[in-house]
């Protein structure tokens, strides 16, 4: 047994011959040098490894010696506690918190009823409610048993070295940020890229793209990103738009800039090489609404083909997926993925901002890679790699911040945001999968993600559409798929009548007045690895009453979302963390360490803000400009009026804050005698645009049915009540910033 420590909490133990696959520095680009030794200690027992703590507390410990095989695998065998729960292994959506089962990591297409049983992106990588985290250092597909009565956890592998990395921490968030050090953390989204977007899919010819946006700038319902789906290329890839669509792809862009929107296209890893029409009437008899005759066209690109085989581009020449056979593409190889950027190059010229990666899970395993790869330790890997050459290839272009929006992921791609769910079905059982996929996500240090806002297809009922728009529309991204009425007349925002379309544009117009904050999470998570969206048990540790609830979710420090999960519900239960909490809705105060019953009217979504957590927020945008600034804010508060945040900001657009281009301002409340003291500290840095002065207003939130009242009248803001809230508005020149200080009577 080999061991090596890194850092002052990470351990790597390894029985055979250690993994010397490429894939281990693509991945772990902030693993520090090895040391003789850290916080922890590695001895072995009975040919176990047993790893303990400064103090000798066993924090880990094998419960069999390995077992190998002649072929060259492996069995591993972990020792469990029964209070003990386990997070990760990457997009699962029937499983969350597990404590028994079977399960196998091999990333696979997943339709929605298949997704109980395999799910699209596998990570080797799960993190225990004890303290520690384990990275299987082996790509190749896994098979995992967690028996709860024997108090085992094992893992099976068929080839490749028995290598693993542990983490230890002293909390779970400690963990989270340890672990995103080492495989990366996510850059800052565009700012444009937290408004809404649509897909029209299957595709639709040119105007009707524009005239969906202008239906959406009619009826005032926020916009900022179209993706074209399947059919805007001729073939399979000549990154030609399909002229009997797109004869003026030019003047597509414009028309969309025009009103503010991005246009993003879809992409598969495949240059086809087999037209097959059976097929493709078929599933165009499925989709419906494609261009007539489409099955009759040839979607092979044999010219790409053809240059991408005789320059060794391709780890498999042919590969089979739903829409053909093709040659699919090897993103390790540095020359291939220049030249595949090469040819995505025009488009992002032309004014295309990002690029939808789909169908990353279909490499067979007799298929090779550039960097040595066999097949198996490729195919989990592919979505990884995809996605890398892709973003990395738009960055190099301009000083623009690139985006990928894929299906398929692994370790280290929260480094190339971001990706959708799969494709769920407009159920309520589908919505509470979304959710748990989401949460195992976000323990992998994954922070941009989103569900369909109404599922993928299948007719909506005013419930699901309501219930569906209330979750996703709070997610980091969010999308929804649009389909022409002739087809499916129920999947637009306005299509159940006056009450579901009102209470879409409730929340998507809160997504928008919430931009400030979730620019903030953004940026913690960029400078920490702490993920926007977390799981109860990761923002409150030492509640082991919050381990196993995979149906409310943390949005960053301040919000609680309780999605209705239950159709016919007209309440939900909701369980709350220690502290003081507060109904966003009404300001109903609530006593932590409860569960409550709550209203959960159709058309509402059950909203909890956390006391002593500032709440930013700006106005209701129906898009997001280029050069949007965040010259108008709300800092909103609630009880204990004791808060410190750091409001960071920068031009919203560019890599410039990689370089140091932003500002910092401290906004802090504190209590003294009876006053409550605001202060706004003078920005601290530059960036280009940054602006002059902020119209900046302080909203303290008192318990519904208290009325405050002010004895004072700070000079310079304007001091309003309303019901039991006090508003203190004024303008305040960012480099100078302000101070308030409000007597209470």
């Amino acid at each position: 047994m080999l061991t090596r420590y890194y850092g002052e909490n990470g351990v790597r133990i390894t029985h055979t011959a250690a993994s010397d696959a490429a894939w281990l520095a693509d991945v772990f680009v902030g693993l520090p040098p090895e040391k003789a030794q850290g916080n922890v200690r590695v001895e072995t027992m009975q040919g176990c490894a047993v790893v303990r703590g400064a103090d000798g507390t066993v924090l880990f410990s094998e419960a069999q010696a390995p077992r190998l095989n002649a072929k060259g695998g492996f069995r591993l065998a972990f020792q469990t506690r029964p209070e003990e729960r386990f997070f990760g292994w990457g997009e699962w959506f029937n499983a969350y918190a597990r404590r028994s089962g079977q399960w196998k990591l091999e990333a696979r297409e997943s339709p929605a009823f298949l997704q109980g049983r395999q799910t699209y992106s596998t990570i080797p990588m799960f993190i225990s409610s004890r303290g520690y985290a384990c990275f299987l250092l082996n790509s190749r597909p896994s098979r995992w048993k967690l028996d709860d009565h024997k108090g085992i956890l094992s893992v099976e592998v068929g080839q490749g070295p028995a290598d693993y990395l542990l983490i230890f921490g002293r909390t779970l968030k400690e963990i989270v940020r340890q672990y995103t050090q080492w495989t990366g953390r996510p850059p800052l989204l565009p700012r444009w890229a937290f408004g809404l977007w649509v897909t029209a899919y299957p595709q639709e010819a040119q105007e009707k793209v524009v005239e969906l946006v202008r239906e959406h700038r009619r009826r005032d319902v926020p916009l900022d990103g179209v993706i074209l789906d399947y059919h805007w290329e001729e073939k399979f890839h000549n990154f030609q738009f399909r002229k009997s669509l797109f004869p003026h792809p030019e003047r597509l862009v414009e028309d969309l800039k025009q009103e503010n929107v991005r246009l993003g296209l879809i992409f598969t890893p495949f240059l086809n090489t087999k037209n097959e029409p059976l097929k493709k009437a078929i599933l165009n008899l499925a989709v419906r609404n494609v261009p007539a005759g489409l099955e009759k066209d040839d979607e092979r690109d044999m010219e790409g083909y053809q240059q991408a085989q005789e320059a060794g581009y391709l780890a498999h020449p042919d590969a089979a997926w739903w829409f053909g056979r093709g040659g699919m593409f090897d993103f390790t190889n540095p020359a291939g993925a220049r030249w595949w950027c090469g040819r995505m190059e025009p488009l992002y010229r032309l004014g295309v901002a990002f690029f939808k990666n789909d169908d990353g899970e279909y490499l067979p395993k007799d298929a090779r890679s550039a960097v040595g790869l066999t097949g198996e330790e490729y195919h989990n890997l592919y979505g990884f790699y995809y996605g890398k050459a892709i973003y990395e290839g738009m960055e190099g272009l301009d000083d623009r911040r690139g985006m990928v929006y894929a299906r398929s992921v692994w370790a280290g791609s929260q480094r190339y945001p971001a990706l959708f769910l799969g494709d769920q079905k407009p159920t309520f059982a589908h919505l509470r999968a979304t959710i748990r996929a989401a949460l195992n996500l976000s323990w992998l240090g994954f922070s941009y993600w989103t569900a369909d806002v109404f599922g993928l297809d299948g007719r909506t009922t005013p419930e699901t559409h309501m219930r569906y728009a209330q979750w996703t529309l709070l997610s980091p991204v969010a999308r929804y798929f649009q389909r022409p009425a002739a087809v499916d007349d129920t999947r637009s925002p306005w299509s159940h009548g006056p009450q579901a379309a009102a209470g879409f544009q409730k929340y998507a117009e809160l997504r928008y007045r919430l931009l400030p904050y979730y620019h903030c999470l953004g940026w913690e998570a960029y400078t920490d690895g702490t993920p926007v969206v977390r799981p109860l048990a990761l923002e409150f540790e030492g509640e082991p009453e919050l381990l196993e609830i995979a149906d409310q979710v943390m949005l960053g420090p301040a919000l609680m979302a309780a999605p209705v999960v239950e159709g016919g519900a007209a309440t939900r239960a909701v369980i709350f963390p220690q502290g003081k909490w507060f109904n966003f809705w009404t300001d109903e105060a609530i006593s932590g360490g409860e569960r409550v019953e709550v209203r959960a009217a159709v058309d509402e979504l059950p909203l909890f803000v956390r006391g002593g957590q500032w709440l930013v927020m700006g106005p209701a945008h129906r898009f997001i400009r280029d050069d949007h600034r965040f010259d108008t804010l709300e800092f909103h508060l609630w009880p204990p009026f004791e808060a410190e945040l750091t409001f960071r900001d920068d031009d919203g657009l560019t890599r410039a804050y990689q370089r140091g281009e932003f500002a910092a301002t401290q906004v802090s409340a504190q209590v003294r005698d009876g006053q409550v003291c605001l202060k706004l500290s003078p920005a601290e840095g530059e960036y280009n645009g940054m602006p002059e002065v902020r119209h900046v207003t302080f909203v303290l939130h008192f318990p519904a049915g208290s009325t405050p009242e002010i004895a004072n009248m700070p000079e310079g803001f304007d001091i309003e009540m309303e019901g039991n809230c006090v508003r203190a508005a004024g303008t305040v020149r960012t480099r100078e910033g302000a101070e308030i200080t409000l007597t209470m009577k």
